[in-house]
């Protein structure tokens, strides 16, 4: 039988900061010792760093590093190939919208579905977590901007940084102008798991599901909207949407 794969989607932090090291060695062993961290440019050297985490701290026997420094890099059909066949890929970028712009409609992209649909796991660390879900809640100062997202969790909203101020507001609004969506809002040190068929489970911390679909909007107020508080452990669906279906 092949092996459950699935999506984490997390809050904040990264193999520097501990916050998810039990999760993260789960998952390394799982995956046969071996992981390739895909990044964007200014988080290069930091990823060098994770590799040694994940070698010297962690065990891992052998550590990647793909850079998608251009469209160019997504584009290219044989890195996609060889992404596709590793068993765990961390994502991170400090600049999520051009991460989206690199990977949307690309071989790599689809080289990402691959790893999850063959048993692997793809995570993504803190702010790079919303760029997974169907819209893409993005930091734009103080404000929050919103993008089309890569829709590897197609049924969902992801919010990483609950915790800063706005943002439940922020997610409120996305979701109940996407009534067929869930919203997720994930503080620092928070992770939540999704496999293929929508199971999700709460891995670490609290997170809040927010669901829109008896919701009415009315000038600024949002009435009907249902919002849980779930804690690790807890476990709850969220639409999967497939192509023809």
């Amino acid at each position: 039988m092949r092996p459950q794969g699935g999506y984490l989607i997390t809050g904040g932090g990264d193999p520097l900061t501990g916050e998810y090291n039990l999760l993260e060695q789960r998952l390394l062993f799982a995956s046969g010792g071996r992981v390739l961290f895909l990044v964007t440019e200014e988080v290069r050297e930091l990823a060098q760093a994770w590799r040694e985490v994940y070698a010297r701290v962690l065990g891992a026997k052998a550590t990647g590093l793909v850079v998608v420094k251009s469209r160019e890099v997504a584009l290219d059909r044989v890195l996609a190939r060889r992404v596709a066949e590793a068993r765990l890929v961390w994502l991170a970028s400090r600049a999520p919208h051009a991460l989206l712009d690199r990977l949307r409609d690309t071989p790599l992209l689809k080289a990402l579905a691959a790893v999850v649909a063959a048993g692997g796991h793809l995570g993504a660390f803190g702010e790079t977590s919303a760029a997974l879900g169907a819209t893409a809640p993005l930091p734009e100062g103080e404000r929050t901007a919103f993008a089309y997202g890569l829709a590897l969790l197609p049924g969902v909203v992801a919010f990483p940084g609950f915790e800063r101020p706005g943002s439940f507001e922020a997610l409120a609004q996305a979701t109940a102008a996407q009534p067929d969506l869930t919203g997720v809002g994930l503080p620092r040190g928070s992770a939540l798991g999704v496999d293929l068929e929508g199971n999700a489970r709460v891995l670490q911390g609290r997170v809040t599901r927010l669901g829109a679909s008896t919701s009415q909007v009315h000038h600024h107020s949002i009435r009907g909207l249902v919002a849980d508080l779930l804690a690790a452990g807890e476990r709850f669906k969220l639409p999967v949407y497939r192509p023809g279906a």
